[in-house]
């Protein structure tokens, strides 16, 4: 029984190792590709002109990508930004800043968390802002009162730097996702601290997992 176990296990170890050297190849290219067009949409966006960009410049556990036209002026840079700190764990966001610190775009690239919730993250920070109300059932309505206004949380066009960048119940500026403000916290905080190591000497939150400059 025991040399029947250890044949089976040997055998497991060298299956798994075959599939990890078989796969490691292929996720290191679509990682890679994922990385480069996530590069592409938060400086340039849909725009077609031709850009290089830098070597990676890696800042206290931060990745620089900065990102240049053909007459090699600098269009902005893109941080790789990590919060630890998500509901689902963490939280991998690249953010696009304008040599002045305004955000340019952003791309979630990694997060586990809760699909129709969290999740939402990808997106919700860069649809467009509404003054209109709210939509929900007249039963709703009833129950729990009229809707507030759709309010803020399109963080591209802002400046961490102007102040306020938090969520409205801590109070800052933006709109959490709906029942889903850890998450919001977390993707704030990544991109506040993506625009301190880039742009200031300060401390940077610890939950990101950076170092702390004193």
């Amino acid at each position: 029984m025991v040399l029947v176990l250890s044949l089976i296990s040997v055998v497991a170890a060298a299956l798994l190792a075959l599939v990890n050297q078989i796969t490691s190849g292929p996720i290191e290219k679509i990682n890679a590709e994922t990385l480069a067009n996530g590069i592409k949409q938060v400086i340039v966006g849909d725009e077609e002109i031709e850009f290089t960009v830098s070597e990676p410049i890696d800042k206290d556990g931060f990745l620089f990508y900065k990102v240049y036209n053909s007459d090699s002026e600098l269009l902005g840079t893109a941080v790789k930004s990590t919060d630890g700190n998500a509901f689902g764990g963490n939280l991998v966001v690249l953010v696009g800043f304008n040599p002045d610190g305004t955000i340019l775009g952003y791309e979630v690239l990694e997060h586990a968390e809760t699909p129709g919730l969290g999740a939402l993250a990808v997106t919700w920070f860069k649809q467009a802002s509404s003054a209109s109300d709210k939509k929900q059932s007249k039963f709703v309505d009833i129950l729990f009162g009229a809707p507030g206004k759709a309010g803020n949380h399109n963080i591209v066009g802002m400046n961490p730097a102007d102040g306020g960048f938090t969520v409205t119940k801590d109070g800052g500026k933006i709109d959490a996702i709906t029942a889903s403000t850890i998450t919001s916290r977390a993707f704030l905080r990544a991109v506040e601290n993506a625009y301190k190591a880039l742009f200031t000497d300060g401390n940077v939150d610890n939950v990101s997992g950076a170092t702390v400059q004193n």
